[in-house]
C-alpha cells in the first residue's frame, strides 16, 4: 500500500510538508504541552499481558451501560423564576448547540426564562454575545466559548451580580474562582484520552501502531493528547508513530494531505487517536477516494458528533467515539445555577468516559445520534429540585 496508485494523486512536496510536520510534532511538542494528571508509570515487555488485561477490562467498563448514578442526591428545591442566557461557541457546532438548546429547554420545563445568544464562532463574536447577554440582566450565563478571551466579561458580569456557569468554557471541569466561573461542566480530559488509548490497547491486543492528533492552541486538547500519549506507552508491544499537532483552524486542507504522507510513509495498518471528530470529517473522504482497505486504518474520536456515528454506523473507518452527554450536562448546568442562587457551593461531579462503538450504537441514545446514559440523570435533578411526578 505504501506506493499504491491511489496515493499518487499526493505530490510529494504536499506529502514532504505534512510527513515532516508530524515527525517534528513527536520529537519536540512534549516540552511545550501542559502535562494533566500523571496517570501511570510506562509498561513493559514483562507486563505486557497485564498491560493487556487491564484496557480490555476498561474498555469493557467503558461500552457497557452506564446505569450507575455518581452525580448529586441532595441539594436545594428549584429557585423560582430566574433568568439564564445561554451563549454557544457557534450554533453551527452540533455539540454546542445541543448542549444550549437543552440549557433552554430544561430551563422552560422549570419555569424558568431562558434564551441563547449565538457566539458565531469568533472572538469578536463571543464579546458581542456576552456583552449583549450582560445588557439584559439575567440571573445567570452558560456558555461553552473560551473563556480566556472573554475573561472582561466575564468580571464585568459577575461585578454585576451575574453567575457564570461553563460548558467546556475552561480546560478543566470544576470551578474556577480566579475566572469567576462558579464551575465548569465537561468530562475529564484526562479520562478521554486514556479511554482511547486502551481502547486501542485493547483492539489491537496490544500490537496498535497509531497516530495521535491534537490542536495544541487549546489546553484541553493537550491534556487529551498527553493522557493518550501516557497511557498508551504503557503497552510495551505498541507503537506511537506520531504526536501531530494540527490546528482545527486549518483542518480542511492539511487533514487530507496528513492521512496521505501517513500511509505514504507509515503503511497499513495503523490506528489514530484525536481530540476531537471533526478530524475524520476530512480524513474519510481521502480513505474512501483512495480504496484503502477499511481494515487499514482505524479512527478513534471524541465528542460524538453526529457524522462520527454515522460513520461508525456504516463501518467507514471510525471505529469509536467517546461522546459528551449533552442533555445531562445541561441537567448539571442549571443544577449548579440552582446551587449558587442559593448561595451553596457547587457540586463536583464528572461524568465517567464512555465509549460508542458499532456494537453499542443502538443504546443509550445512540439511535439519535447522541449519548444519553442509562443512570435515571434527568429524574435524579428533579427529584433533587423537588419537581419529580
Amino acid at each position: 500500500m505504501k506506493n499504491g496508485k491511489a496515493w499518487r494523486a499526493v505530490s510529494n512536496g504536499s506529502a514532504a510538508v505534512m510527513l515532516a510536520l508530524g515527525l517534528a510534532v513527536c520529537a519536540g511538542s512534549a516540552s511545550s504541552a501542559a502535562q494533566p494528571p500523571s496517570s501511570g508509570s510506562g509498561g513493559s515487555a514483562n507486563d505486557s499481558a497485564s498491560i493487556l488485561a487491564l484496557a480490555q477490562a476498561a474498555t469493557a467498563a467503558r461500552t457497557g451501560l452506564q446505569t450507575q448514578w455518581t452525580g448529586p442526591t441532595t441539594g436545594p428545591r428549584i429557585s423560582p423564576a430566574k433568568h439564564i442566557i445561554c451563549i454557544p461557541t457557534d450554533m453551527k457546532n452540533t455539540l454546542s448547540a445541543e448542549w444550549c438548546s437543552d440549557v433552554v429547554a430544561i430551563g422552560k420545563k422549570i419555569g424558568w426564562k431562558a434564551a441563547i445568544i449565538d457566539g458565531q464562532g469568533t472572538a469578536s463574536g463571543w464579546t458581542t454575545a456576552f456583552n449583549q447577554a450582560i445588557a439584559l440582566h439575567p440571573d445567570g450565563i452558560v456558555s461553552s466559548a473560551n473563556a480566556d478571551t472573554v475573561q472582561p466579561e466575564v468580571d464585568n458580569a459577575v461585578k454585576r451580580g451575574i453567575v457564570i456557569v461553563g460548558l467546556h468554557f475552561t480546560s478543566v471541569p470544576g470551578a474556577d474562582p480566579k475566572r469567576h466561573v462558579f464551575y465548569n461542566i465537561e468530562s475529564s480530559p484526562e479520562g478521554i484520552g486514556k479511554a482511547e488509548a486502551d481502547y486501542v490497547i485493547a483492539m489491537s491486543h496490544g500490537k496498535g501502531r497509531a497516530i495521535i492528533l491534537y490542536d495544541a492552541e487549546y489546553a484541553v486538547a493537550r491534556y487529551k493528547a498527553e493522557a493518550m500519549r501516557t497511557e498508551f506507552a504503557k503497552c510495551a508491544t505498541c507503537k506511537l508513530l506520531a504526536y501531530v499537532n494540527l490546528p482545527l483552524s486549518q483542518v480542511s486542507t492539511l487533514t487530507p494531505q496528513a492521512v496521505s504522507s501517513w500511509i505514504t510513509h507509515y503503511g497499513l495498518p495503523f490506528y489514530v487517536m484525536t481530540i476531537a471528530d471533526y478530524y475524520y470529517d476530512f480524513a474519510v473522504p481521502v480513505l474512501t477516494q483512495g480504496a484503502v482497505p477499511r481494515s487499514g486504518v482505524n479512527l478513534v474520536g471524541s465528542d460524538g458528533a453526529p457524522s462520527a456515528y454515522d460513520r461508525i454506523r456504516n463501518g467507514l473507518y471510525q471505529t469509536a467515539t467517546v461522546p459528551e452527554p449533552a442533555e445531562e450536562q445541561a441537567y448539571e448546568a442549571i443544577d449548579e445555577f440552582n446551587r449558587a442562587f442559593h448561595g451553596q457551593p457547587p457540586f463536583d461531579y464528572v461524568p465517567p468516559a464512555y465509549l460508542v462503538t458499532a456494537q453499542n450504537i443502538h443504546t443509550q441514545g445512540g439511535d439519535q445520534n447522541q449519548f444519553n446514559p442509562a443512570n435515571g440523570y434527568a429524574q435524579h435533578y428533579l427529584t433533587i429540585w423537588g419537581l419529580a411526578k
